[in-house]
Parts: C-alpha cells; structure tokens; sequence
C-alpha cells in the first residue's frame, strides 16, 4: 500500500508528510545532544577506548540521518532521499559494526545526565544490551539499506513509465 500523497502529482508528499517526517531530525539532534553531553561533561559513558575513529563510527550516521528528512521537506518527495537514506542505514551497520567490536561504551553511566530520581528507568540498560542493541543495528541496518535501494529503484522504474505513456497521451489525442 502506497502512502497517500497529494493528487495534484503522483509522487509527490502531502505538507504533512514533507514537514511531519521533521520529527525524526528533531529526534537525531536530541540523541546527538545526548551522546555530545556524555563526552563533554566526561560522564564516563564513554570509556578510555573511545578515540577518534569510535567518534566517527558513533556520530557520522547520525550526522547523515539528518539529511533525508530535509530533503523530503525540501523536495517533496521521498525517491530523491532514497539513496541518501540508503547511505546512512550503511553507515549506522559499519559504525554498529565497529562500535561492538570495540565497545567504548559503559552503560552504567548511560543515566548520568538525568536527574537521580531517573536512574532506576536506565538500570535494565547494562553492557550486554548495549552489545545487542548494536547487533540490532548492524542487521537491520544493511537489510534497510537494500530494501530501500530496491524501493527507490522500483519507483524509478514506475515513474518513467508513468512519464512515457503520459507523453504517448498526448502525442496521439
């Protein structure tokens, strides 16, 4: 089932599509600012094993992931975005990828920028979820990342045929 769009253009996004998807960039910023805080502020979040590379492999995803939602905005449409969204989840399982292997993370610290009365919602957040949850990463990760190239390339493949039987409408009236 394909998501509703405006009538005026096939393929084209709804207002609320282009400027609701906003919500994700928000999202990334905040997380962004969460992660950005621990290493500021040396929470100990973040252990001695987190160098240069760990930084790169942790915030560059979230850097790109930024970039498909404002192109959706800008553009209003989502096939342009594809691969940008593409190259990120492909990113996210690299940097997931690197991050397990070298694991620069102690979750016991995770909670550290809340207020006291918060830690015990984090407490279920230890090492070895952390490990999982970059399993989770790395997987779904590059399945996204093939599914979405395949989507893009499918709704190319569509839209060219929708273009030439609209210029074969109107060369023979």
């Amino acid at each position: 089932m394909k998501p509703q769009t405006d009538n005026k253009q096939p393929g084209r996004m709804s207002a609320w599509q282009r400027w609701g998807g906003l919500y994700v960039t928000v999202l990334m910023l905040l997380l962004l600012a969460f992660f950005a805080y621990h290493q500021w502020k040396n929470t100990g979040f973040f252990t001695a094993k987190f160098r240069f590379v760990e930084m790169v492999a942790l915030y560059l995803p979230i850097i790109i992931s930024l970039v498909p939602p404002l192109m959706r905005a800008i553009q209003g449409q989502r096939n342009p975005s594809r691969p940008v969204e593409a190259a990120s989840d492909v990113f996210l399982a690299i940097g997931s990828i690197w991050l397990r292997s070298s694991f620069p993370f102690d979750f016991a610290h995770l909670a550290d920028p809340f207020p006291a009365t918060w830690h015990f919602a984090f407490t279920w957040l230890t090492n070895d979820v952390g490990r999982f949850i970059l399993l989770l990463q790395i997987v779904v990760g590059f399945i996204s990342a093939v599914a979405i190239i395949a989507t893009y390339y499918s709704t190319r493949r569509e839209e060219r045929e929708a273009t030439r039987t609209e210029r074969q409408r109107k060369d023979n009236p």
